[in-house]
């Protein structure tokens, strides 16, 4: 009876999939009605999406987090990029360029602090060096929350020589939900936006970034 039951659960779990992909527009490749693989590969892209919004969002916005819940979410962020992921800050700070490798923000030869170099070819640290030391949502001082808009996330999973991957496209819209002290509640000012932009691919059974570019962009619009 219960193994019935997860089946039925699972069959309708990937019906719930299907339709809130028809409801949001979120891009998928071309056969997706009638292939239940695919859809299975879209819900656990959209838990990786997930998955990086928690990470970079403040969990105590009244106290702010502890020095231990962010590196604990630092190592929830890394969990979903490859080991030898790159990340490209687009922009003209001195803080844009590559992030080559994942990293432990418990190992500071994996885990350097930016090194300054901007240039095409230069590397500026791990993935590590970036989440601990130049995200806005993981440093102490702030207490942002990452907000995305469902309509303008794309994800295109194929199948090709016995190995799955896939576009990836998402926004982060960062807001400061520190309280007001006039009101209580939180300011809700918005403070950046930006987006990443690149692909994946299913890694020994998980799904992981491996090359995203990151830079500004405007206000969502539909």
């Amino acid at each position: 009876m219960r193994t019935t039951t997860l089946a039925t659960y699972s069959r309708f779990a990937a019906l719930l999939t299907a339709m809130a992909a028809v409801c949001t527009g979120t891009t998928y490749a071309g056969g997706w009605e009638h292939d239940q693989e695919q859809l299975a590969q879209m819900a656990e892209l959209h838990n990786l999406h997930a998955t990086f919004h928690a990470a970079v969002s403040v969990h105590d916005p009244v106290n702010g987090d502890s020095p231990a819940e962010i590196t604990q979410r630092i190592k929830d962020a890394l969990s979903i990029f490859a080991e030898d992921a790159v990340l490209n800050v687009v922009g003209s700070t001195a803080t844009a360029g590559n992030y080559v490798g994942n990293g432990d923000p418990d190992d500071a030869s994996t885990c350097p602090k930016p090194t300054g170099d901007t240039s095409a070819g230069g590397k500026q640290g791990t993935l590590c060096t970036f989440f601990k030391y130049v995200a806005g949502g993981l440093q102490a001082a702030n207490k942002l929350v990452s907000l995305s808009p469902e309509y303008k996330t794309k994800f295109e999973p194929v199948y090709e020589n016995g190995q799955w991957k896939s576009s990836v496209y998402f926004e982060c819209h960062y807001f400061d939900v520190s309280l007001n002290p006039a009101t209580g509640l939180p300011f809700w000012t918005a403070k950046s936006h930006v987006d990443l932009d690149g692909e994946a691919r299913k890694i020994d059974g998980k799904w992981l970034l491996t090359r995203v570019t990151s830079g500004a962009v405007g206000i969502p619009i539909p």
